[in-house]
């Protein structure tokens, strides 16, 4: 509704609140009331009514715009509050709370990435070089995604993915094709110098109702396994 619509109404109903008074007052006394008595009641309520009621709409308008500000700055800063300053992902906090809640009947499956030879890029070219990485890492995992699915980054250079009604088969495939995808990445550093990149994937299945820690703990042994087997690689849990 218009401002100016919410103060018209206020003050047609002050008037009118006036003047039904003036009719009840006639109709207790029996006797009746000047002309110039029914102007004042017309106009006296008309004229207070319309600049407190236009201030208060006014003030009531700025309220409802403000609140809906500070709604959206919580939405944003809840939103912050789960990611990853770096990398933009979940962070481990939130990718836990979120997969914890997984109920499902359709069994999902959980990925454990971990970057290859991660220590070695942060020594040999910088920091910056491994924040590139991991960036890079990141936004290969998610775009490899669906928007249902988690992507979480859960250590150092850790991801978490959670694939929703997920059969192992198909987790496999798209781990396959993420890990492609990163090795398949152009880095260089600085320098000029080319970084070669690679992933090591491990999978595990996820019933409804199966602990989150003990199937993370499986794609986890699986991740080892294949950092044992040569690293760039994705194994599947036992």
């Amino acid at each position: 509704m218009q401002p100016w619509l919410k103060v018209l109404i206020v003050v047609i109903f002050s008037v009118v609140a006036t003047l039904l008074a003036m009719e009840a007052l006639v109709l207790a006394t029996g006797e009746s009331i000047e002309a110039i008595y029914w102007a004042f009641a017309v106009l006296c309520p008309a004229s207070i009514a319309a600049p407190v009621s236009y201030v208060l709409v006014r003030q009531a308008e700025v309220n409802k715009r403000l609140n809906q500000e500070l709604l959206i700055v919580q939405r944003e800063l809840l939103t912050q509050a789960d990611r990853d300053h770096l990398t933009g992902v979940l962070n481990r906090a939130a990718f836990y709370r979120l997969a914890s809640t997984y109920g499902e009947d359709a069994p999902a499956s959980v990925l454990l990435a971990d970057i290859d030879h991660f220590k070695a890029i942060n020594d040999r070219y910088g920091h910056a070089a491994g924040d590139q990485a991991l960036r890079l890492v990141a936004n290969t995992l998610q775009a490899a995604l669906r928007p249902d699915d988690l992507l979480g980054r859960v250590g150092g250079e850790e991801f978490a993915i959670l694939l929703s009604g997920m059969p192992q088969a198909l987790a496999l495939a798209i781990a396959e094709r993420a890990r492609g995808a990163i090795a398949a990445l152009s880095m260089r550093a600085a320098d000029g110098s080319p970084i070669a990149l690679s992933i090591s994937i491990g999978v595990a299945g996820l019933s409804a109702g199966a602990p989150l820690d003990a199937v993370l703990a499986q794609a986890d042994a699986a991740m080892y396994a294949a950092k044992r087997n040569g690293r760039n690689r994705v194994m599947v849990s036992d």
